[in-house]
């Protein structure tokens, strides 16, 4: 009895223990943050079922996997060897990586066929696709990389009219003597592309004619991959859908009319959304909003929103129309809204009315609106101001991307004005801002920013604050608190009819995600004449690139107090 008790004990006590042990990689830091997430011996760690066979052929495993990482990095030499210590408890399994040199790229030809390649206006644009070729002479080989920098060529080729562009042959030839890479890859254009048909799927509460409506391409016009995301960007900021994919059909029956395909899905009736948020110009903000985007079945947007800091308490309520053909629509405002800066307080009632078009890259707006205002400053009696303003608004923009541009421009321009029977104060009203992107090279940029305005009147007074001038702050003249430079009075900086404000930042990206800057802001607002006495404003910053923008953090000096000031904010501001 006792012999068949004991025998079975002994027989499962194997099977009831593991085999535990750790692993030791010793490479570069990179390589090892790959080899620790990848290799087949770190994964199976926990396998209940692991003895002493399988730790040997997952250590054969371990050698070979860590040779194709160390290449795939670039290092087409290494050495590798690894060991398995069981004096201890758990037994410990060293695998140790010896790079060698990593291979870089000595040369780089990229080659093009097919019809772009006798196209005239594609000629530059082939060019720039050299030029901004991401895995240059000199750079270590990395796979990534190379699959990355082939993704990249063919995305700019296939930008605009050639949709169908493709790779037909690429190569690596790697030397691991020399550790050099000679790189080589042919994109073939494929054929011109012109928009056909649009084709609209996915929209339940809404006909596709509005979908149709925001459309800035036409049957006929040359294919613009600009034109598809601006299309995305209109539908997306209407409010009405949560999701848009539009893409051209790449193998059309006929390249001369490729269909546009638009797949919707619509965003729910109700949104309601809370936040804070913190900039060195107003401070911690608390912001909520409510949106309604189908008010009574009719397809007429509802939006309402109340922000609250500690300078600026502003409740807006805006009612917009469905669009109707070529991106056209009405909206309604009302606001309201006080503030409280540098010693000036205003409280201010608004309502308005608008027609926006805004189905094309340069998106424009008539508007006409009322404003009531009444301002008080210490010392001095309370003034009371009203205007029905009349004004256009046009946009122009081309950046290569949305939300971090590089290159490209922006540029914004408005005039208006009141005439003297509907306001305390005539007068017309004229305001231009621009932004140019540079890209100087792979990792440094350049921007270029300005703005000027004027208000022209027989006096500053009786003109609502809305419509005059003050500058200084996080995107403006940085050295200086939040619209700190203005017209003088009674201890408070008021607003004038002069503004004249500019920008050179040059930034440094280390990596894909951080950049460090350096910038120099000049600017003044005023009331009458020619001023000399431009106020300056220059530092350095960090900068990262997020979905929502770039985060900027600066430490700038205002030449004008003598002081230094920290600056923080995410975007730009157009």
């Amino acid at each position: 009895m006792r012999l068949l008790l004991i025998a079975p004990l002994f027989v499962a006590a194997p099977a009831l223990a593991k085999l535990d042990y750790r692993v030791e990689i010793e490479a570069p830091g990179e390589l090892k943050a790959t080899l620790e997430k990848g290799l087949n011996i770190v994964r199976w760690r926990s396998d209940p079922d692991m003895d002493a066979e399988r730790l040997k052929r997952l250590v054969d495993e371990a050698v070979r996997e860590a040779r194709e990482a160390a290449a795939t990095e670039g290092y087409f030499s290494a050495q590798v060897r690894a060991e398995v210590d069981s004096a201890t408890e758990p037994w410990v399994v060293r695998l140790r990586v010896e790079p060698g040199e990593r291979t870089r790229v000595r040369e780089v030809d990229i080659r093009f066929t097919g019809p772009a390649t006798t196209d005239g206006e594609m000629r530059a644009r082939l060019e720039r696709v050299r030029e901004n070729w991401t895995l240059r002479p000199g750079r270590p080989f990395r796979q990534d990389d190379w699959e990355a920098a082939k993704r990249q060529a063919v995305r700019d080729v296939s930008a605009w009219r050639y949709a169908a562009a493709r790779i037909t042959d690429s190569r690596a030839a790697i030397d691991p003597q020399a550790h050099g890479a000679s790189l080589s890859a042919e994109i073939a254009s494929g054929p011109p592309f012109r928009f056909g048909e649009l084709h609209v799927s996915g929209p339940k509460r809404y006909p596709d004619a509005l979908v149709e409506n925001l459309a800035p391409v036409h049957p006929g016009e040359v294919y613009d991959r600009e034109k598809v995301i601006l299309y995305q960007r209109r539908l997306l900021e209407s409010g009405y859908f949560a999701s848009v994919q539009a893409e051209i059909d790449a193998q059309p029956e006929v390249a001369d009319a490729a269909p546009l395909r638009v797949a919707v899905i619509d965003a729910p009736k109700h949104h309601f959304e809370s936040g804070a948020s913190y900039n060195t110009d107003v401070g911690v903000r608390l912001e909520g909003s409510y949106s309604n985007q189908d008010v009574l079945s009719s397809a007429w947007r509802f939006r309402s929103g109340l922000n609250l800091d500690e300078k600026i308490q502003n409740l807006q309520l805006d009612l917009d129309t469905p669009p109707r053909a070529g991106g056209v629509w009405n909206s309604f405002l009302a606001r309201a809204r006080q503030q409280d800066i540098q010693n000036e307080v205003t409280r201010e009632l608004a309502v308005g009315i608008s027609q926006s078009y805004g189905a094309t890259a340069a998106p424009s707006t008539y508007l006409m609106s009322g404003h009531a205002e009444d301002q008080r400053i210490e010392g001095s009696p309370p003034d009371t101001r009203y205007a029905v303003y009349f004004g256009v608004r046009k946009s122009f923009r081309r950046t290569d991307a949305l939300v971090s541009p590089r290159e490209g421009y922006v540029l914004t321009g408005e005039i208006g004005g009141t005439p003297n029977a509907l306001s305390s104060q005539q007068f017309v009203r004229a305001l231009a801002s621009a932004s140019l992107f540079l890209t100087l090279a792979r990792n440094d940029d350049l921007l270029l920013r300005g703005q000027a305005g004027a208000v022209r009147s027989q006096a500053r007074e009786g003109i609502p604050s809305t419509f005059l001038f003050r500058t200084g702050g996080d995107q403006t003249v940085r050295g200086y608190a939040f619209e700190s430079i203005g017209v003088e009075k009674n201890g408070a900086v008021v607003g004038g009819r002069r503004l004249l404000v500019g920008t050179v930042e040059y930034t440094r990206w280390v990596g894909e995600s951080w950049g460090i800057a350096t910038f120099f802001d000049a600017g003044n607002a005023w009331d009458t004449g020619v001023r000399t006495d431009i106020s300056t404003g220059y530092g350095a910053g960090v900068r990262f690139r997020t979905p929502i923008g770039p985060i900027r953090a600066d430490l700038a000096y205002g030449a004008r107090t003598s002081d230094w000031r920290l600056h923080f904010s995410v975007g730009y501001g157009f």
